[in-house]
């Protein structure tokens, strides 16, 4: 822009004026009733006002688009300041946009994924090499590894946030406990008699392999949630109580596992049943253990889960349920009372005891 004679002055008082109504008019009236230069320099005081305004307008139009832009990106990564939290992370419709293990989809269903993928391969590798050698020996053991390195793997891709190390850390127990229980009764026993006339066919020994690939991703699923569903609350008092009711199960699992161990590895005990300590108030008190824990396991998934994702908070209760169903009416329960009335049918202390101890939920020990 060319300005006329006076320059920058001009345009010193260009910014001096008002903008009002009155101002305008009277600067209007000196510029019509003045002579040519007075009229010269109202033309060119207009000019600088309206370009000058129409770059206020640009800039503040791009100040206001720059704030959004931030309020968004510290909405969706969450606000700190010294480390602390001071809002959480907004979610964008189901999922948080952070790249989980499997870069291109939500979080969870990375978690879901990944987890599916790890533990299937486990399966698939055990039992082409099992197959090869016919032998059942490591079937159990790769089930634990499978238990461990999905809730490992998920966990170490999470925010590593409180409730979902303390879900992980409450799988990884109880797979450590089974992997070791047993690692030691194939040691003990020499073999399992579930295989038997089946690890040297391929094809049915492949559906054993299989169905330990859905036991271990569906029992799982509240640490593959957890772990795939960033920004949930801290814990709470609730959730200890259902911490605590784990341990319950957990202690309720491994006395009882270690009492039959124990009474099995005793060779005068061969044939005999066990009836004594745990087993005396329940013919499966292991299985009511485990139940247990997987429900207190749901449950502190489900407590982090309800306000933000109610669906999953639900779907979690898929794992208690399953293994439910499974020890009491499939592989559990049913096989052992089958094989146990076939071995002790007759016996009329065995007939006792069956008639007074409860199945799975414990007696009171003064009942």
């Amino acid at each position: 822009m060319t300005l006329g004679p006076g320059g920058f002055a001009r345009i010193h008082r260009a910014f001096g004026f008002s903008f009002g109504d009155k101002g305008c008019a009277r600067r209007s009236q000196r510029s019509r009733s003045g002579g040519g230069g007075r009229g010269g320099d109202g033309a060119a005081r207009a000019d600088v006002v309206r370009k000058l305004g129409a770059d206020s307008v640009r800039r503040a139009v791009g100040l206001a688009a720059t704030r959004a832009s931030a309020r968004a990106r510290f909405a969706d990564r969450g606000v700190t300041h010294g480390g602390r939290i001071l809002r959480a992370p907004r979610a964008r419709g189901l999922e948080m946009t952070r790249t989980g293990i499997i870069p291109g989809v939500s979080a969870v269903e990375s978690s879901l994924l990944a987890a599916a993928a790890v533990d299937f391969g486990i399966q698939f590798v055990g039992w082409a090499v099992a197959s090869v050698l016919k032998t059942e020996k490591f079937y159990d053991i790769l089930g634990s590894v499978a238990f461990a390195s999905t809730a490992a793997m998920t966990l170490a891709s999470s925010g590593l946030g409180a409730r979902q190390v303390l879900v992980s850390a409450m799988a990884m127990t109880w797979t450590a406990r089974l992997g070791v229980f047993l690692g030691l009764r194939a040691h003990r026993d020499g073999g399992d008699s579930r295989f038997d006339g089946v690890k040297d066919k391929p094809r049915v020994f492949a559906i054993y392999w299989f169905l330990q690939g859905v036991w271990v991703w569906v029992t799982s699923l509240p640490v593959y949630m957890v772990n795939g569903t960033p920004g949930q609350s801290g814990l709470r008092a609730a959730d200890y109580a259902l911490a605590a009711f784990w341990a319950l199960g957990f202690a309720f699992e491994l006395t009882a596992d270690v009492q039959k161990y124990v009474f099995k590895s005793n060779k005068a005990n061969k044939g005999k049943y066990i009836k004594h300590g745990l087993w005396s108030l329940s013919r499966h008190p292991n299985y009511f253990g485990e139940i247990c824990m997987w429900f207190g396991v749901a449950g502190v998934a489900a407590s982090g889960l309800a306000a933000s994702h109610p669906g999953r908070a639900v779907g979690v209760f898929a794992s208690p349920l399953f293994v439910t169903f499974l020890l009491t009416q499939m592989s559990g329960i049913p096989i052992l009372e089958k094989s146990a009335d076939e071995r002790w049918g007759k016996d009329e202390g065995y007939q006792m005891y069956k008639k007074t101890t409860p199945v799975l939920v414990p007696k009171l020990p003064w009942m």
